[in-house]
């Protein structure tokens, strides 16, 4: 049961980050004109991650040494979890974190379709139940802590489902190679050259996303920065115990460790 208490860091993680982003959101990256921040943010997303790169180099051997069709698989798994970003900071700029999180639940019904039909995982009858009764625990606990403020806007589920099946397809094809491979951080490396290339192409070719990232480093100060880049941490190290944890059991089980998210983001909202 290793894989679980590893697997835990990532809600708990994560919980703060739904946090942090809101308020990041409402307070240091709302433009004077009351356009989106959501590019800003995914751009600060995608980007971080090159401050890694040069530390996983520094102390990982074999980098350069996985085959080109795995860094492409490994680059797509990058790619979506910036998409991931995408739909889930659309859905936190149209609604509450406490709202938004069980949203996620959806992540390790996609978890367990696409782990079945990709990597052939297949879970036991009492794994069934017991991450069934896990996340809908965590969704009537997330509903009942909501309590009279429960409001659904069709948009906000229809871009966490989104975001919920990038998240999903991002880990099984980061495990499809890395669980072969036996090769935990070089796919990591190519995992984050993913989502910098894809942030890059953002950054060229999206004027608005582009405009909202330079305007809120002109306008924030350094406490916001300092903030975000805190926030970033967070989001990375929750990704990356994530994905180290599939690599030890199934997909779906490891997954479903996010249904403990809403309850950590009610004790941090509370905190």
């Amino acid at each position: 049961m290793t894989w679980f208490w590893i697997a835990l860091v990532n809600p708990l993680l994560h919980a703060a980050v739904n946090h942090f982003d809101k308020f990041l959101v409402s307070k240091y990256f709302k433009t004077d004109d009351n356009k989106s921040p959501v590019g800003a943010l995914i751009l600060y997303s995608a980007i971080f991650a090159v401050i890694l790169l040069p530390f996983i180099l520094l102390f990982t051997s074999g980098v350069f040494d996985v085959i080109w069709r795995d860094r492409i698989i490994l680059s797509l798994s990058g790619m979506l979890l910036v998409l991931a970003y995408i739909f889930y900071f659309y859905a936190l700029d149209r609604d509450e974190a406490t709202i938004v999180a069980p949203l996620f639940q959806m992540i390790p019904i996609f978890g367990f379709i696409l782990g079945y039909l990709l990597l052939g995982e297949t879970l036991t009858k009492m794994q069934i139940i017991g991450s069934v009764v896990i996340i809908a625990g965590s969704v009537i606990l997330a509903l009942n802590l909501i309590g009279k403020r429960i409001k659904f806007k069709k948009s906000v589920v229809l871009f966490m489902a989104g975001s919920s099946l990038c998240y999903a397809l991002a880990g099984v094809l980061f495990k499809f190679v890395a669980e072969f491979s036996q090769n935990f951080w070089p796919s990591l490396f190519w995992d984050f050259v993913g989502k910098i290339i894809l942030g890059i192409i953002i950054f060229i070719f999206i004027k608005s996303y582009r405009q909202s990232l330079l305007l809120s480093i002109k306008n924030n100060r350094s406490m916001g920065l300092l903030l975000n880049s805190t926030n970033e941490i967070l989001s990375l190290v929750g990704e990356m115990a994530l994905m180290f944890a599939a690599l030890l059991a199934p997909i779906a089980l490891v997954q479903v460790g996010s249904g403990f998210q809403p309850l950590f983001v009610f004790v941090f909202g509370v905190v």
